[in-house]
């Protein structure tokens, strides 16, 4: 595949959160950020720039996996498989949280040149085993700039 190993991509996070007596509560943000494939994987690389300092965020794409992994004001690791029930931990200034996932499902889109354009899963999220409610995430990328053909 001759593709540029790095694209500059506009990136657009909606989660959607959903407790079962109350309206969604979603949430947008906008980003710049790098989206790469290497060795079957799709890397989406940005910085979350909050008051209390910066979070250096990756998000790793497979067919059959999304993992998150967050180094900064925030530190988490999370892996989403549909169907599979997964650990890991949530750490802030509030401190350390265990967290669980149960991805429901998952769904990828590519744009007309192959590139990720849109990952987008669904999972029930549980801290210290309680149930919080149904997460909903979408990750839009836009490529800066389109390949010529």
């Amino acid at each position: 595949m001759g593709k540029p190993p790095v694209q500059e991509v506009n990136i657009e996070l909606t989660s959607k959160f959903a407790i079962k007596i109350a309206p969604p509560d979603i949430h947008k943000a906008a980003y710049s950020g790098q989206l790469h494939f290497m060795n079957g994987t799709w890397y989406i690389k940005y910085v979350e720039q909050e008051e209390e300092g910066q979070t250096n965020a990756t998000v790793k794409v497979k067919e059959d996996e999304i993992v998150v992994i967050r180094n900064g004001v925030v530190s988490m690791r999370q892996s989403y498989r549909p169907g599979v029930k997964t650990s890991g931990s949530y750490t802030s200034a509030a401190g350390v949280m265990q967290m669980d996932t149960d991805t429901k499902d998952m769904r990828l889109h590519y744009d007309e040149d192959g590139y990720l354009s849109e990952a987008v899963w669904v999972y029930d999220l549980y801290l210290n085993e309680q149930k919080i409610g149904r997460y909903t995430v979408q990750c839009r990328l836009t490529r800066l700039q389109r390949s010529i053909h």
